[in-house]
Parts: structure tokens; C-alpha cells; sequence
């Protein structure tokens, strides 16, 4: 004998529980696709004044920190929120332009003095640039059928590409409904082997380089920790 009622109650609750877990992991990922290609986009090159005064005078960065203060992430993203206040204490004029020199001094110049943002330089031992790490991610690129921007002047293992990476397989992942647990453990994969593997080194560095400001080590440091908060999240 069935219990017909029990059975039809069981399967629709497990449905509403199957379509709200849908639900919560597609707002998820919006998110997590906007945070992934925020960073990129802060790294990829320096920050303009038209950047800098939407983050100071629109409240844009306030509504980027509730993000992070939602991801437990909030004394790692009070500190960027203060390098950014702390910047009201130059001339306006002169902001951008400290900026900019921050970000040479940390991720231009050669690599004894600064923390270059490739994974060549801290995955390989003789620390020269070009080395695996670039040829894997431009293989893994390629695989993807995907191309960094003509005016991206830059390797293929540079930071802000692993980052964008994450946020372009998040919104295909979205656009073609495949399966959550599958695709969170190919990205739990791609982060371990391809960005957390050199990620922490790259951070200590850059918070030993002597800068004006402390802008960029605080986003290096929230950066590192927002993929370990990731990361983790996906270990479903």
C-alpha cells in the first residue's frame, strides 16, 4: 500500500527545497561573477580619476564593501575602505597620480623591488616570467575559446586573467544551467591549481613594498581572501 498524499507532499517539498537551492546559487554566482571581474578590472591597470572619484564621491565602493562585509570578509575590506578615505588627505589632483605611482612601484618595476603579478614569477624557481603557468593558462585560454583584449598588453598568467576567467566561466555556467555541483568542483580545482597555488606569496610581497598608500596592498589582501572565502563556499 502507497500513501499517495504523503508521497505527492514529500515530492513537492523537495522540489520547492531543489528550486529555492537553484535560485540561491544563481544570485550567488551573479555576485560572485561581479566580484571576480571587480578585481580583474582593479588590476589590470591603475586606477583613474574617474574611478577613484565614483569610489569616493557615488558611495560605489560602500554598496562593493556590504558585498564583502556579507562574505565575512569585512576587516579585510575596512581596510581598503580606509586606504580610500585616507586618500582625502592629498591635493584631489595629486590622488590619481600617487595612485598610479603606487601601482609601478608594486607591480611594474623589476621584481626585487616589487610583486610582480604573474604566476610565473613565484611558481618557477629561476623567477623569470613566460615560464609553464603562462603556457598552461594560454592553453587553457585556447580551450575555452577564449582571447584577453588586444590592448592587454600582458602575460596570460597575469592576475586579473585568472580572475576574469573565474568571472566569464561563472556567467557561462549560468547561461547554459549546468549542473552547480559539477562546475563548482572544476572551479574549486581551477582555484586550488591555478590561483591559490601562488596567490598568498604574491600577497606577503606586495605587503613588504614601501607605497604612499595603502591602497593597493589592502586589495591585494582582500583579493587573496575573497578566493579562499570562495573557494571554501564551493566545497560543497
Amino acid at each position: 500500500m502507497t500513501l499517495s498524499t504523503d508521497s505527492t507532499s514529500t515530492d513537492s517539498t523537495s522540489t520547492d527545497k531543489t528550486t529555492d537551492t537553484a535560485t540561491q546559487w544563481q544570485a550567488a554566482n551573479a555576485a560572485r561573477s561581479a566580484l571576480y571581474r571587480w578585481f580583474a578590472d582593479v588590476f589590470a591597470r591603475e586606477l583613474t580619476s574617474d574611478t577613484l572619484n565614483d569610489w569616493q564621491n557615488n558611495q560605489t565602493f560602500d554598496g562593493i564593501h556590504e558585498a564583502f562585509v556579507s562574505l565575512d570578509l569585512e576587516p579585510y575590506s575596512a581596510r581598503v575602505k580606509k586606504a580610500i578615505d585616507d586618500l582625502e588627505q592629498l591635493p584631489k589632483e595629486h590622488r590619481a597620480l600617487e595612485l598610479a605611482a603606487d601601482f609601478a612601484q608594486i607591480f611594474l618595476l623589476s621584481g626585487d623591488d616589487s610583486a610582480p603579478p604573474y604566476a610565473s614569477y613565484y611558481l618557477s624557481e629561476d623567477k623569470q616570467l613566460y615560464n609553464e603557468p603562462t603556457k598552461q593558462m594560454h592553453q587553457f585560454l585556447a580551450s575555452q575559446h577564449l582571447k584577453l583584449h588586444a590592448e592587454f598588453h600582458e602575460p596570460d598568467d597575469h592576475v586579473s586573467v585568472y580572475f576574469m576567467v573565474m568571472s566569464l566561466w561563472i556567467d557561462s555556467s549560468m547561461e547554459q544551467n549546468i549542473d552547480m555541483s559539477d562546475v563548482a568542483q572544476e572551479q574549486v580545482e581551477f582555484l586550488d591549481t591555478a590561483l591559490l597555488s601562488w596567490l598568498s606569496k604574491f600577497n606577503e610581497r606586495c605587503q613588504k613594498i614601501r607605497v604612499k598608500t595603502d591602497v593597493y596592498p589592502a586589495l591585494v589582501a582582500l583579493a587573496e581572501q575573497f578566493v579562499l572565502a570562495d573557494r571554501e563556499a564551493l566545497d560543497f
